[in-house]
């Protein structure tokens, strides 16, 4: 899942269940409190580099069972938690 280039296709339901499922598989493989403070720094407005009026700064990356969040500012976090993947399967 790669959710930058057709947000504007998306349907507000199809983007939030995008997003649901990124937030399950961090739930399982990631860092959940990671992403939240992710996007706790990186939520429009929050400063320059973060302006009010861009409201889609974040890009969730799903690369098999790796889990990744980027924003448009340039700072992007990789959520895996490697000795969770051991363990699910």
């Amino acid at each position: 899942m790669y959710m930058a280039s057709n947000e504007q296709e998306m349907s507000k339901e199809e983007r939030d269940m995008l997003i649901k499922r990124f937030e399950d598989l961090v739930a399982k493989y990631g860092k959940t409190e990671n992403l939240k403070m992710f996007i706790h720094y990186h939520k429009p407005g929050s400063s320059v580099k973060h302006p009010a009026d861009v409201l889609d700064n974040i890009i969730y990356v799903l690369d098999g069972k790796r889990v990744k969040v980027r924003c448009i500012c340039g700072a992007s976090l990789d959520l895996t938690d490697y000795s969770k993947i051991d363990k699910v399967e």
